[in-house]
């Protein structure tokens, strides 16, 4: 259960840090275009919170199964 815990913690700090970032770059006066790039930014950080937690515990398994 830590585990778990450990993981999604990981994809959360993954994915508040990236938002804040996108946040810090499009808080001036937002053009369409740039709302956009923001979008597909967005879209891709949520990806890779997404993928950091998924490789962190199939890592965690890859692991235990040697031991």
């Amino acid at each position: 259960m830590k585990e778990v815990i450990k993981n999604v913690l990981l994809g959360t700090v993954v994915f508040v840090v990236g938002f804040s970032i996108i946040i810090l770059l499009t808080s001036s006066d937002i053009e369409a275009e740039h709302t956009y790039y923001a979008a597909i930014a967005y879209a891709l950080l949520y990806l890779a919170s997404v993928i950091s937690v998924c490789t962190a515990v199939l890592l965690k398994k890859m692991t235990q199964l040697k031991k």
